[in-house]
């Protein structure tokens, strides 16, 4: 793993440092461009395409022009292959590639990832980022397959057993999708550069942007005509590390003729450098081509079509490049401080004489309303993409908007952080000099401080994405005129019963109104108290105190599960053109689709707090071993049913009728009604994460179901809305609750390891019966069959989502598929892993105790 581009070695002593997280993100690039690859022999190998041979035929070589730099080779059309359907085609998950392959594309990986200088933004890290939201978008566009084969079955009205069923759908859907994408469907060549060029895009970059570049390298400069050097230069540097000799094997899986060899060189060439949107001759070129392209909507040769998928292919480079504009604002922050950071370290270190603390917002504000956003739109407008990626958009306004309001805000608060971090890191050998000798604190306690603080943001986050949500109720109460009664009564638990008996298979929701439509509604009006916020603020702090320090169900998890319950709701209402067509403009359409969950911030408020304590005093170990135990009386307590869920349930309902919340109680249900719903939904939502054995819950649920979808497919009434209501919010929580499965691989990968270390600890300790090793690979195939799978499944059936939820299916089977193939290793890894880590804490405490010994005797 030593080589590196053009023979470098790590920079600094901060790269080495971080070798095990940059090991990490070259294993989850290889892995994700392995999979690709495999794709695109997979292609060949069905389309009867044979490749180029080092003994016989002589390696295809593009033909390189005199005095002409990376720029010049940018093209209006990019060439992509017509439709050809495979009457055998090759299912990729099945194909191994030669061990050289696989070993030649790590190494590859890892001498881009080892080209990366250490800086706060251009990094390896990013880079990885960009590959991931490229990854997503690209799944966007493939992912729909799914839903398109059903649609055309049921027009069509298909039979399942029929023997043209293969030749029915090669002849309609595939030719069909190849053409909606304008064929980036159906060439994994085109994909699998796309993601390569997100790798490999920002490659050698030295914090400086290329003006400055130019200024500090007049000589680097004019070799690439002082123009886009940064990209050029990337491009340059990572396609003569793969014509290298030791990559041929790779090079031969990547093309296999001089036709592919010219449309990947194309592809690269075109997604980098379009990451450079200051260069006027490149933006005057995109602006032609899209005027000329989208402006008439005509799609007459295959030139139009290729020209669509070109600025498809640039389009997606873009957004992916600049992704955490357009996503959630803590995401936007986060990195916004590492481009600052990066900026302002260049300035002090006096390789840039712009000081970015001057004009920091007005930039991002004009780069929000001169990029960001009108990419957003375009996106849409692209028509590509069968997901609708309004989320984005939507994403991009309210960043804008929350910049515009506390900008002025970020720069001391990044400046102070800049200065924290150079402090924490830049002690001198003479100041350390003066300093008293005391106690060092163990790398494993300093681990402790830093998940403390984790904490810290972690609670900032949700009391920020809570205190929006509690406006949204505000401001619904405010536009009916309702009025807010105070003091309202506690609910308690009666006597002798339990929160699981207090699951209904009904909750009423209220009735349409049209002046408290979320059109009507003015969030942004609305200014809660001092006390609300900060009794907000306090809860969910004292909430993050309440959970144990386990691996997998602790506070960190808990405001995943809060962000995706959330991302949820934002993608129920998200309208599509397609929907805004057929249901026109009535206010009630939203309302009738959601069956009135879009009307009701109470719900989604609701749903989102009970994401948040669902595992409240999580003891790390399974409620069925508490149950064998009888642990502290817990299971006594609640009569052997969803142990670890009701004792959460009924932590987190104490802490919210304690007195010091009244304020806050009363924002959050303005009378007796609004409480009682909102406990209901409480209860419904945290006990429905359970995976209950309990045959009467499970019959309720499947009768609920059959009553809701399947028998009362077309019962309208007002019963049957607030059933499936109440279905809809369970499957939401119970979705959120299992995100981790139905991501990439990667976070999968990364979730199932603090999982089952969180078991294996506990049967280390004694607590468990049975050594995790022997159960878990069977058990997380279970895991997927009968909760992810089902749940994914029947959340794309309520057909609540304008959004499409395949995608959420798509990575549920798939990740099925790899941890079937690999699971025993992956198993093998995770104990080794584990053992290491407690090896480590070991090490940590005794240096700390033959430290501080030391220092006492000194």
């Amino acid at each position: 793993m030593s080589s590196s581009i053009n023979g470098k070695v790590p920079r600094s002593a901060s790269d080495i440092v971080s070798r095990p997280q940059v090991q990490r993100l070259i294993d989850w690039n290889s892995d994700v461009l392995l999979r690709l690859l495999k794709q695109v022999v997979a292609s060949r190998i069905g389309s009867g395409k044979t490749t180029w041979d080092g003994q016989r035929v002589a390696e295809p070589i593009l033909e390189q022009k005199e005095d002409c730099i990376v720029l010049d080779e940018v093209t209006d059309v990019i060439d992509l292959p017509g439709f050809v359907f495979q009457r055998k085609p090759v299912d990729p998950e099945k194909l191994e590639l030669p061990s050289t392959v696989v070993a030649q594309l790590k190494e590859y990986v890892a001498a881009l990832g080892l080209a990366y200088h250490s800086n706060p933004f251009h990094c390896l890290q990013h880079a990885s980022q960009v590959t991931t939201a490229l990854t997503k978008l690209l799944s966007r566009i493939v992912v729909s397959q799914l839903r398109y084969v059903d649609e055309w079955e049921e027009e069509n009205e298909v039979d399942n057993d029929d023997e043209t069923k293969e030749a029915d759908i090669a002849n309609s859907i595939a030719p069909h999708l190849h053409n909606h994408t304008f064929g980036i469907t159906s060439d994994p060549l085109a994909q699998f550069t796309l993601v390569l060029a997100a790798l490999i895009h920002e490659v050698d970059h030295c914090g400086i942007n290329n003006m400055q570049l130019a200024r500090n390298s007049p000589h680097d400069a004019a070799m690439y005509k002082n123009r886009s050097i940064i990209e050029q230069r990337s491009v340059e540097k990572a396609w003569m590390k793969l014509m290298e000799p030791a990559f041929t094997d790779l090079r031969k899986c990547i093309y296999s003729d001089g036709a592919e060899l010219k449309r990947f060189r194309q592809i690269l060439v075109n997604a980098v450098l379009a990451t450079d949107i200051v260069n006027p001759e490149l933006q005057n070129l995109r602006m032609k081509r899209w005027e000329k392209t989208f402006a008439n909507k005509l799609e007459i040769t295959p030139e139009d079509v290729n020209r669509k998928a070109t600025i498809v292919i640039e389009h997606l480079m873009q957004a992916a490049d600049s992704f955490h504009y357009m996503q959630p604002w803590i995401v936007y922050e986060k990195w916004c401080f590492k481009l600052f950071e990066e900026h302002y370290l260049e300035f002090k270190k006096g390789t840039t004489n712009e000081d970015p603390s001057v004009d920091w917002q007005k930039k991002e504000i004009e780069f929000f309303d001169s990029f960001v956003i009108p990419l957003a739109m375009e996106l849409n407008d692209c028509e590509a993409f069968v997901v609708n990626n309004d989320e984005y958009l939507k994403y991009a306004l309210k960043n804008r908007q929350q910049l515009a309001t506390k900008g002025h805000l970020l720069i001391p608060s990044f400046i102070a952080k800049v200065k924290e971090g150079s402090s924490n890191s830049g002690i001198s050998p003479s100041s350390s000099k003066n300093k008293p000798c005391s106690p060092l604190a163990s790398p494993w306690e300093e681990r402790k401080e830093a998940i403390s603080k984790q904490n810290q943001r972690l609670v900032a986050w949700n009391t920020e994405m809570l205190q929006r949500m509690l406006m949204a109720i505000v401001a619904k109460r405010n536009a009916g005129a309702e009025e807010c009664v105070v003091d309202i009564p506690a609910i308690d638990l009666e006597d002798g019963k339990t929160y699981h008996d207090e699951i209904v298979e009904i909750i009423n929701f209220p009735l349409f109104n049209e002046q408290t439509s979320p059109d009507r509604l003015d969030i942004d009006a609305v200014v809660l108290s001092s006390n609300v916020v900060s009794q907000l603020r306090e809860l969910i702090t004292l909430i993050s105190s309440r959970y144990r320090d386990n691996q997998f169900h602790g506070f960190d998890r808990a405001s995943h599960v809060c962000m995706t319950a959330r991302k949820q709701f934002s993608r129920m209402m998200t309208t599509n053109v397609t929907q805004l067509n057929n249901e026109g403009s009535r206010p009630s359409s939203l309302f009738e689709r959601t069956y009135g969950i879009s009307q009701d911030p109470l719900a989604q408020f609701a749903v989102v707090f009970a994401a948040l304590i669902h595992d409240c005093d999580h003891p790390g170990v399974p409620a069925s071993q508490m149950v064998g135990q009888n642990d502290g009386d817990a299971a006594m307590k609640w009569k052997n049913k969803s142990v670890n869920e009701q004792n959460a349930l009924d932590t987190a309902w104490k802490m919210l009728m304690q007195h010091q919340f009244s304020d806050l109680r009363s924002a959050i249900f303005g009378n007796a009604s609004e409480m009682k719903r909102f406990r209901q939904i409480l209860v419904n939502c945290c006990l429905s994460t359970y995976t209950t054995t309990d045959d009467e819950i499970l019959s309720m649920r499947k009768s609920r179901w059959d009553r809701a979808f399947v028998d009362g497919k077309k019962d309208f009434s007002h019963e049957n809305r607030n059933r499936r209501a109440t279905i809809v919010l369970e499957l939401i929580m119970q979705s959120s609750d299992v995100f981790y499965a139905t991501q990439n691989w990667h976070l999968y990968q990364k979730w199932s390891q603090r999982h089952f270390s969180e078991i294996y600890k506990a049967y280390q300790d004694g607590m468990l019966g049975r050594d995790p090793c022997i159960f878990w690979f069977k058990n997380e195939l279970l895991f997927f069959d009968e909760q992810v799978i089902p749940i994914t499944k029947q959340l794309n059936d309520c057909h609540v989502f304008s959004i499409s939820g395949d995608e959420q299916l798509l990575f549920a089977l798939s990740n099925r598929q790899q941890w079937a193939a690999k699971g025993g290793n992956e198993v093998a890894s995770m104990v080794a892993r584990y053992h290491g880590q407690e090896i480590e804490k070991v090490r940590a405490n005794r240096t700390y105790r033959r430290m501080s010994l030391s220092a006492k005797q000194a």
